[in-house]
């Protein structure tokens, strides 16, 4: 296709690249790397997500100076005396305020692949959540647990590449479900409650930070989940229309 592939060493995350894709080429920028095989996570100019697990695709990189030679930096163009003017220091001693002084500008999270990858990022912390309660029940085996790890950690790397944070699409990590929220707070009550009741509770006392347009009957549902489920095991019980109590 007119360039070699690049040497892996050259390839880096949060640059931009020519890539080969079918019998064309694609301009993408690395968002991250999977830990487990290797391969590496872009986005295309459209904001649409790909692997890239042959090295041998990456064609060249891009934003480099146009008619620089390999092996020769860009000639820089002397500095403005104005510029040197700014950057001298006062007769106090004291030195002025200008661009030689300004802080670097830090990067600007476009705001809708920030929500994309923080909503991709909250579905991998559920999918992990549940996939280490699997695996304590003996229902998933270390590889499938292992997978689900690898995709967290991707998700997770895509969104600080982003411009996000761990906890900026959903809940912190760390912090409570709805489920062990609404537990902690029967358990410490020592009396039954009802939702609206758990769930005030819950968040005043920092418990659980829901990010749904029905958050009280997301934790109804988990409790009533969990009794179903698990009945005589579970946690909970009913103690009259609509009051819930932790067995004692």
């Amino acid at each position: 296709m007119g360039e070699q592939n690049m040497k892996e060493s050259a390839i880096q995350i949060r640059k931009t690249y020519e890539v080969a894709v079918g019998r064309g080429t694609a301009i993408v920028k690395i968002i991250g790397i999977n830990h487990k095989t290797g391969a590496w996570l872009c986005e295309t100019q459209n904001g649409k997500g790909i692997t890239i697990g042959d090295t041998s695709r990456f064609l060249k990189a891009i934003g480099e100076a146009k008619g620089a030679k390999k092996g020769k930096p860009p000639k820089q163009a002397a500095p403005k005396p104005e510029a040197a003017k700014q950057a001298a220091p006062s007769p106090a001693g004291k030195p002025r305020k200008g661009k030689a002084e300004a802080a670097p500008d830090k990067p600007v999270a476009d705001p809708a692949r920030l929500e994309r990858f923080s909503k991709e990022f909250k579905e991998a912390d559920k999918r992990l959540r549940a996939a280490k309660n699997a695996f304590d029940f003996g229902l998933i085996d270390q590889d499938k647990l292992d997978d689900t790890t690898a995709g967290y950690d991707d998700a997770l790397a895509a969104l600080r590449a982003a411009g996000g944070k761990a906890g900026s699409g959903g809940r912190c990590l760390g912090q409570m479900s709805g489920l062990e929220a609404a537990y902690k707070v029967l358990s410490e009550a020592g009396t039954p409650m009802n939702i609206r009741q758990i769930y005030d509770t819950a968040i005043e006392k920092g418990y659980w930070n829901p990010q749904g347009a029905t958050p009280e009957a997301t934790m109804s549902s988990a409790i009533l989940t969990e009794m179903k489920k698990k009945g005589d095991d579970s946690r909970f019980e009913r103690t009259g229309r609509g009051l819930f109590a932790v067995k004692k």
